[in-house]
């Protein structure tokens, strides 16, 4: 490696991973280094199992009746097993192929629910809200509309409204499935 470059650290790593639901398995021995700061796309064709791996990496697979996982799975060398799914999920943020946004709030109140429901405290709510949503590329759109139901913006802009309350709680590591579908 060039002295001059960096060596890359991995943030997630998954060793030998299977995810079976039932007794169809979806997800084969995969082996596989997320690196910190850096993009990864995982490409393949509809049903090979993308959606499932990424779901392994925070602990949301498990969260299906009859589902298991086997191998490993570490967050900056910890298992994930081992680590509290609700703190996990704070440090490895997913945003879903179908925007969720929460019905019965704002765009503003969407965006801070994150930081709000962890409790971190002295955050500025509004200075969250417009920095998650200028790194979601949606604060122009919606910056004089904060207060209207999430659920009046568009599909593309409720997906970018996920990405910015995800972003709004600084996770180590954003899964994505689909974010531009």
């Amino acid at each position: 490696m060039n002295s001059l470059q960096p060596e890359l650290s991995s943030i997630l790593t998954a060793r030998r991973l299977d995810a079976d639901y039932g007794t169809t398995r979806a997800v084969r021995d995969v082996t596989i280094d997320f690196y910190d700061r850096k993009i990864t796309a995982i490409i393949g064709p509809s049903g090979c199992g993308k959606s499932t791996l990424i779901r392994c990496c925070n602990r949301m697979h498990e969260e299906i009746p009859g589902a298991t996982v086997t191998g490993a799975v570490a967050l900056a060398g910890r298992d994930i097993f081992l680590l509290d799914p609700v703190l996990l999920r704070r440090q490895v943020g997913m945003v879903f192929q179908r925007p969720n946004p929460f019905p019965s709030m704002s765009i503003a109140r969407n965006v801070a629910a994150g930081v709000v429901l962890s409790g971190t405290g002295g955050a500025d709510l509004d200075e969250v809200v417009e920095v998650s949503l200028k790194q979601a590329a949606l604060w122009e759109e919606v910056k004089d509309k904060l207060r209207k139901p999430a659920t009046d913006l568009s599909g593309g802009q409720q997906q970018r409204l996920c990405i910015a309350r995800a972003l709004a709680v600084k996770p180590q590591v954003l899964l994505l499935d689909e974010p531009c579908s």
